[in-house]
């Protein structure tokens, strides 16, 4: 696991995430042309509440089947 510091909506925490995942949330930052910061804030503006490290695992499986079948 790994930990990384992010801001979203301007408060300061941490993401404690596998490698591999990291590695997929590095490359969407890059298609998207977003910080990871920026992305984090869209994930907590599209999916409020609850666990927000689940959150982002969702999000980041969901972007890659959307982009798959697109």
């Amino acid at each position: 696991m790994r930990v990384k510091n992010i801001r979203i909506n301007g408060h300061r925490t941490s993401v404690r995430l596998e490698p591999s995942l990291w590695d997929a949330v590095e490359d969407i930052c890059r298609r998207e042309g977003i910080s990871l910061d920026d992305l984090c804030n869209r994930v907590a503006a599209e999916r409020p509440g609850g666990n927000y490290t689940s959150n982002l695992r969702c999000w980041v499986v969901d972007y890659f089947r959307f982009a798959s079948a697109a």
